[in-house]
């Protein structure tokens, strides 16, 4: 792969009271990194914007850029071209629901901390490429999350217990 990714720059909505560890985001990428054979001294390093946010504030979102009226729990934008940075190192942006996110984990029987992560290792994924428009494609990114995952210690995501 020709990049890597080093950092991870974090912000949230102004009504939003969330206590995290940056060094949970930067073990993620870490594994990512490993997982897709990334070399730090031979390709770009990339940073990746994390911001976290309200029901509202991602309804706006998802309206806005998929047209669709509703909150989902992670957006990925990649950055647009035409104003990518002078070293032309950033990944682009994901964007997390906190509130739907605290909501789908109590209703999972999720850790709270362990469905956040696995959110940001899929919308990373997404900025990298990955997608689920298809079986194939679907399996080939839920397979990758596992394996990152897993190296953080949490259990398979899509195994939910209601």
């Amino acid at each position: 792969m020709i990049f890597h990714i080093v950092n991870v720059l974090i912000s949230q909505d102004e009504d939003i009271d969330l206590k995290i560890n940056k060094n949970d985001f930067t073990r993620c990428t870490r594994h990512i990194n490993k997982e897709l054979k990334t070399f730090k001294s031979k390709n770009p390093c990339l940073t990746v914007s994390l911001r976290f946010t309200s029901d509202k504030n991602m309804k706006k979102l998802n309206s806005s850029f998929s047209g669709v009226n509703k909150e989902t729990n992670v957006l990925s934008f990649a950055p647009d071209l035409k104003e990518k940075d002078e070293n032309d190192n950033y990944l682009g942006d994901v964007a997390i629901c906190v509130d739907l996110l605290k909501r789908e984990a109590k209703h999972q029987n999720k850790v709270f901390l362990d469905h956040l992560l696995h959110l940001f290792v899929h919308g990373v994924l997404h900025l990298l490429g990955y997608a689920h428009g298809s079986d194939t494609k679907a399996s080939e990114m839920e397979a990758l999350e596992k394996k990152v995952l897993k190296k953080l210690g949490i259990e398979d995501p899509y195994q939910i217990e209601l």
